[in-house]
């Protein structure tokens, strides 16, 4: 398997985990009477919002030749690592407010 494979298989497993949380807490906040819906929705939108940012650049990776794709890289990382933290956040924030 070649690094760039490997990378590759690493990153769909981060993201798949990251829009797995995404549509939970949607489905969530789909079933609740929230006291603070508005800021849940604030949330969701912005995590929407990075997910959009990391499908784009996946998207890139995709579409770069065989040496142009290592230059993506550390852009990819540091969304995932900000959708990371924002879906962190949510989750805190909806589990919280029970």
């Amino acid at each position: 398997m070649s690094v760039r494979d490997a990378y590759d298989a690493q990153l769909h497993a981060r993201i798949e985990s990251l829009y797995e949380s995404i549509e939970h807490h949607e489905a969530h906040l789909e079933s609740t009477e929230s006291t603070s819906m508005e800021a849940h929705l604030e949330a969701l939108r912005q995590l929407k919002e990075k997910r959009q940012h990391v499908d784009g650049l996946v998207q890139k990776l995709k579409e770069a030749g065989e040496h142009g794709w290592e230059h993506l890289r550390q852009g990819i990382d540091t969304a995932i690592d900000e959708l990371t933290h924002a879906v962190d956040a949510a989750r805190a924030k909806l589990h919280g407010e029970k």
